[in-house]
């Protein structure tokens, strides 16, 4: 199954995205990183998005929005929303970070805070990877 992870945010992502690249070529999907991938995202069979709070008391980063909709043709493809754990209201960004998404077409099959590294390779161990 060929998974594009999209880290959307600062630097800091980018190690928990290796970390699940590495994790999902172990266990034989073709995944990548789509920050390094320049062609659209519509290609995937599954999406994983992530991104952090803007600030202490959550919010949505201003790129998201442009992120999202440069990249192509999205309706229809599923995918899961993470957001990373950092202010009070961390909840609240995957809230709005859900509506983004699925304002563009997105079928969001699960949503989760993480605050680690190893959490995220286990919430990737358990959504339901299949193609929709």
């Amino acid at each position: 199954m060929r998974i594009g992870i999209n880290a959307i945010g600062s630097r800091r992502l980018s190690s928990v995205s290796n970390a699940m690249l590495h994790s999902l070529k172990e266990k034989g999907h073709d995944s990548i990183l789509t920050s390094e991938y320049s062609y659209s995202l519509g290609s995937f069979d599954f999406l994983i998005f992530l991104t952090e709070p803007k600030g202490m008391f959550g919010g949505l980063l201003s790129s998201v929005a442009q992120d999202l909709a440069k990249s192509g043709d999205l309706v229809g493809k599923r995918c899961l929303a993470m957001v990373q754990k950092r202010g009070f209201r961390s909840s609240h960004t995957l809230k709005k970070f859900m509506e983004a998404l699925e304002h563009e077409g997105l079928v969001i099959v699960q949503g989760e805070v993480f605050s680690n590294i190893d959490t995220a390779i286990h919430i990737i161990a358990e959504v339901p990877l299949k193609r929709g």
